[in-house]
């Protein structure tokens, strides 16, 4: 799973708060050196546990 990136500011033909993926590296790694982007973290989701009756 790629990583995904959230906009601060427009960039290109994302607004403000949209989701930025499928960009080449070199271009994310600028995005976020001039701060225009940040990484949104994913959190793994947990499965409950069902118990089994028997």
């Amino acid at each position: 799973m790629s990583k995904r990136y959230k906009a601060l500011k427009p960039v290109g033909p994302w607004s403000k708060g949209d989701t930025i993926g499928d960009l080449p590296q070199v271009q994310i790694e600028k995005l976020l050196s001039d701060g225009l982007i940040i990484e949104v973290k994913t959190e793994p989701k947990l499965t409950k546990e069902v118990k089994a009756n028997g």
